[in-house]
């Protein structure tokens, strides 16, 4: 029976903690296929590496980047678009009424309050039964059904409705599309897919250790796994090293940002004292101005009138 040179080889880890979930999904990715290349002959390795390859989904997962979410920004714009369309409603209605301030139109007036108003302070639910409530209102209402058509208003109402629909149909899709978004927390999948490949590292270190029988018959060698071993250490070294250049970047950045604050902070204080020192001294000039002009003699004018006095006594 052949023996292992180095039995005492390990594959070098990654750590979770410091891995983004695209980093995470690649790293296992190239895992499986740096081990599929092998031909180990493990039944063992084989078991364990299956699992880690029906982990597929998990993987493409972690590659979805949701970003912005597009149909939100859709549904707003035509909600806004819908407001408009009632603000054009209420603006007719108010110049009908100032043309001729006689006209009764207190129908009208009620159907707009009680469900057109306000509508910037509801929730996108209270808003929708609003206007919901409006159309339900014309719909069964034959008195104020009538009233909009004498006023010639019920163009403006179908604008409303063409956009109340629209914002309807944004919505829905909206709430199909997030559904179908994985329900498991990104961590979590991150964590089991690191799991996946810990394991296989483990069984590959033990199948190392023990020397894995290649061949049925006794005697027959046994295998060695230094090289698989070596490459898929290589492959957790390479994202270490990428990791930690992108940590490093990112320290960089922050530190410089500190750097720009705390300069922008001193440059302030500066500007601040300096009308503080510019008036101290304009104002002691001033005072010096004013002993001038009124006679006040000097500290050297006085010391030298002092020493006359002194000689006189004498």
């Amino acid at each position: 029976m052949s023996t292992i040179k180095n039995k005492t080889l390990e594959i070098n880890r990654v750590p979770l903690s410091r891995m983004l979930k695209s980093e995470m999904a690649d790293y296992a990715e190239r895992t499986t296929a740096i081990v599929s290349n092998y031909d180990h002959g493990s039944d063992l390795i084989n078991d364990v590496h299956k699992l880690l390859e029906n982990q597929a989904p998990k993987i493409e997962l972690l590659r979805i980047r949701y970003g912005i979410d597009t149909q939100r920004l859709r549904v707003n714009s035509l909600k806004a678009k819908m407001m408009l369309k009632i603000s054009a409603l209420k603006v007719k209605v108010g110049i009908i009424k100032k043309d001729n301030l006689k006209l009764d139109m207190h129908v009208i007036e009620n159907a707009i309050d009680n469900h057109l108003r306000h509508l910037n302070s509801k929730n996108d639910k209270e808003l929708t039964q609003k206007i919901a409530g409006f159309f339900d209102l014309l719909d069964k209402n034959e008195e104020v059904f009538t009233q909009f058509s004498e006023f010639d208003l019920l163009q403006e109402v179908d604008t409303i409705k063409i956009a109340f629909s629209d914002m309807n149909l944004a919505y829905k899709k909206r709430v199909n599309l997030l559904s179908k978004r994985s329900k498991e927390p990104t961590r979590e999948i991150m964590k089991n897919l690191h799991d996946a490949v810990n394991s296989l590292f483990k069984t590959i270190e033990v199948s190392h250790l023990v020397g894995y029988p290649t061949g049925l018959e006794e005697g027959d060698a046994a295998s060695d796994f230094t090289d698989l071993i070596n490459e898929l250490s290589q492959l957790s070294d390479m994202y270490k090293r990428s990791i930690a250049i992108r940590l490093a970047n990112n320290q960089r950045k922050l530190d410089k940002e500190k750097e720009s604050e705390k300069g922008e902070e001193e440059t302030e204080g500066t500007e601040d004292s300096e009308p503080m020192a510019t008036a101290m001294r304009y104002g002691f000039d001033e005072d010096l101005d004013e002993f001038a002009d009124e006679g006040i003699a000097s500290v050297d004018e006085t010391d030298e009138e002092m020493g006359d006095d002194e000689e006189h006594y004498e």
